[in-house]
């Protein structure tokens, strides 16, 4: 009964009008059946395949949504969510968006603004979706034009915001401070501020943890356990010199690399099939997974659904869901240059008891995140920021009771 749509994508003919009157034609079916729906409309341009799986376990638990929350959702491409009038988005509640970290800022203020105009004098609410690796805000402007800015992290210090980066994100920038890379010549040459007044629109929703990739891979993957652990410590974490990010991987490579005496270690660096990666991350005792792009990576799941111990960069400064960077509980942090690596590594290959404690906690988080009830709650946190409150119900008149 839910209208979530992959038909939208599907149907190249079928036109923004149809798409908005099959959704209220759903709603009427609901009629008596239930409250009355939240009308939900995702706009994005599709261009990135990480940032478009944001809207992933939405997807997944639709019907879930639906039933706890009368949520009846539909996704359209920015070409058409740009086609929808004040009048077609009059009945909507909730109307999000999604556009390319390539988008040059002026015209995502301009898209921001344009939704804005034709749900204005409407008790819709505009949100961003954020579907960037990094914690930073490329468009600080883009937050004065919605009602809530959806991250997949966020920093744990929200003074944070009120800095200026260079370049794309506080890597981008510890990468320009600490080892003198320029980012003069980068499409996106600085980042921040966000203006104090808008930050606490900034709201942490979930992280690639809830990606179908990783979904997925809990069925595929056999029992943690039944996999003898035969490597130590292992990273595939090689990156070429002229990449901006080899700064942030290079020192893990060669600090691997010099463990070799003392521990069975794996930190090869040519490329590998996805099942031979998934293989050697099976057999290791510990994974260090470092930071990339962002601080997050699909790695760090991997790891723990492998029932490997995740060892990263010390993630203290950064908030997110589904957490399982608890230092000491579900990962083991090392210092940002890995210089305490192998004290760290071995602390815990002496300790079995330790290492499999932290690897074991870690893995229940995430199971748990991945689960239906924990979505539909987090779903359910962000509806009541909105004042979109658990299966709201809508008079003739658009009023909610």
């Amino acid at each position: 009964m839910s209208v979530f749509s992959r038909h939208a994508l599907a149907a190249p003919a079928r036109s923004a009008m149809a798409i908005i009157n099959g959704m209220e034609a759903s709603a009427r079916h609901l009629m008596f059946d239930g409250p009355k729906p939240l009308r939900v409309v995702l706009v994005s341009d599709e261009l990135v395949y990480t940032s478009e799986q944001q809207f992933a376990p939405m997807k997944r638990y639709a019907a879930a949504l639906r039933r706890e929350f009368g949520v009846v959702v539909e996704h359209l491409s920015l070409r058409r969510g740009l086609t929808l009038s004040r009048k077609q988005l009059g009945s909507v509640d909730l109307l999000g968006f999604k556009l390319s970290f390539m988008t040059p800022s002026a015209e995502a203020s301009r898209i921001a603004r344009q939704f804005r105009d034709r749900i204005a004098g409407t008790p819709a609410k505009l949100i961003y979706f954020d579907g960037d690796d990094d914690l930073c805000v490329q468009w600080p402007d883009l937050l004065t034009e919605v009602d809530c800015y959806i991250k997949k992290h966020a920093f744990t210090d929200v003074l944070a915001y009120n800095q200026v980066y260079v370049g794309k994100s506080n890597l981008t920038d510890h990468v320009a401070r600490v080892h003198g890379r320029s980012f003069d010549d980068n499409a996106i040459r600085s980042s921040g501020p966000v203006p104090v007044s808008d930050v606490a629109k900034l709201h942490v929703g979930w992280n690639i943890g809830l990606d179908d990739k990783i979904a997925d891979l809990v069925q595929a993957l056999p029992p943690v356990g039944a996999q003898p652990k035969d490597v130590d410590v292992g990273s595939r974490a090689f990156v070429n010199e002229d990449v901006w990010i080899y700064p942030l991987r290079g020192p893990l490579v060669e600090r691997i690399g010099a463990m070799e005496d003392r521990f069975r270690v794996l930190a090869p660096r040519e490329r590998v099939s996805q099942q031979q990666y998934y293989a050697e991350m099976l057999r290791a005792r510990i994974c260090v997974s470092p930071f990339g792009y962002g601080e997050i990576c699909w790695r760090d799941f991997e790891a723990v659904l492998c029932g490997c111990m995740l060892g990263k960069p010390d993630m203290g400064h950064v908030r997110t869901y589904p957490d399982i960077f608890v230092a000491g509980e579900t990962y083991a942090p090392v210092k940002w240059d890995y210089a305490d690596l192998g004290e760290v590594c071995a602390k815990y290959l002496e300790d079995e008891p330790a290492r499999q404690r932290i690897a074991d906690r870690a893995h229940a988080v995430l199971i748990e995140a991945l689960g239906e009830p924990a979505f539909v709650h987090t779903f359910g946190s962000l509806l009541e920021q909105l004042g979109l409150r658990a299966g709201a119900i809508r008079s003739s008149n658009g009023a909610t009771r």
